[in-house]
């Protein structure tokens, strides 16, 4: 990282623990490239995904206390922003929310998968302690990114949100599938929800395999959509942890 993206993160730094401070979340844009984040040999390998030099834009949104866990959310549209009644759910787990900007269903999966990545490195750069966990989550076409960046990267995350879309990680060798395993994972649906039935068939894949911590949130009344903020938080619970029910 340069002098100046260093100087410009300790500026973005030391105003989030001035609003933090003051009991106040925050939502900024921040912006990177891969060369920025990962070491020199990584961002050549990822230089036919990517090109090393390119920015991409996320919206962060920090909570109004000490983060004690990022959300790397992968939208099926250009937007970024947290749905309506998320943010309160945020600021009550403590949450980082952070999401690239005009990464939908139109840009290709690996690029998407990358983002999401690159927002990973760069909220645990500049905005987790040690120890904050770590989740990724999509909408539709953004849960199934999501299902695909876990189960290929089992190993940086704690657990996952799949909304209304996901697939299943196929076939793993045993030190990848017990990595999955280890994970938490929340396959959210619903009764008027096109994608049911591969919801339903792809959570009881995970269970087959020996994917034992998930939990199905399969809604009445619900379509294909974003889940308001009561079953957000039933998710984010079991995510760190509890129950969910």
């Amino acid at each position: 990282m340069t002098l100046r993206h260093a100087t410009a993160a300790l500026l973005v730094w030391l105003c989030a623990t001035a609003c933090a401070g003051a009991g106040e979340p925050l939502s900024i844009e921040r912006s990177a490239t891969a060369a920025e984040l990962f070491p020199v040999d990584q961002a050549r390998a990822l230089r036919s995904v990517l090109p090393a030099d390119e920015r991409v834009t996320w919206t962060l949104r920090l909570p109004s206390t000490t983060p004690r866990s990022v959300l790397v959310f992968v939208s099926p549209d250009a937007s970024a922003d947290p749905p309506p009644g998320w943010a309160a759910v945020l600021d009550r787990h403590a949450v980082v929310w952070i999401a690239a900007r005009d990464f939908g269903n139109r840009a290709p999966s690996n690029q998407r998968v990358l983002a999401a990545l690159m927002g990973l490195a760069l909220a645990q750069r500049d905005y987790l302690g040690a120890g904050a966990r770590r989740y990724i989550g999509g909408m539709s076409g953004g849960g199934r990114v999501a299902s695909t960046a876990i189960s290929t990267f089992p190993h940086r995350f704690d657990g996952a949100l799949y909304i209304v879309g996901a697939d299943d990680f196929g076939k793993a060798e045993p030190a990848r599938l017990a990595a999955i395993a280890a994970n938490r994972y929340v396959f959210l649906t619903g009764d008027r929800d096109f994608n049911r039935r591969e919801m339903r068939r792809v959570h009881r894949r995970y269970q087959e395999r020996g994917v034992a911590q998930t939990l199905l949130l399969d809604l009445p009344h619900f379509a294909h959509q974003y889940p308001g903020a009561d079953d957000f938080e039933r998710a984010l619970a079991f995510l760190d942890g509890g129950a969910g029910q």
